[in-house]
């Protein structure tokens, strides 16, 4: 765990005065991808892990937010 908890601290801060730029294109590019997540049917969804609530949820909000990890503490709290 404690190796997981240290990778993910080093490539969030890995480009510098740059990540939070870096953070926000990244965020971009995943919030377009649930777009397209949105448009599949709830069975190909429940197949990925996915409901449609949490996807709606979690486009709500703000592009500085990774919303793939903020779904990834809410499993680790459940």
């Amino acid at each position: 765990m404690r190796e997981y908890v240290l990778h993910e601290a080093q490539s969030r801060l890995a480009y510098g005065r740059l990540t939070g730029l870096v953070r926000f294109v990244r965020n971009w590019k995943a919030r377009n991808d649930m777009k397209q997540m949105l448009a599949m049917d709830d069975y190909i969804l429940r197949d990925i892990g996915v409901t449609r609530d949490e996807l709606l949820r979690f486009s709500r909000f703000p592009l500085t937010q990774d919303w793939q990890w903020l779904r990834e503490q809410e499993d680790l709290h459940r």
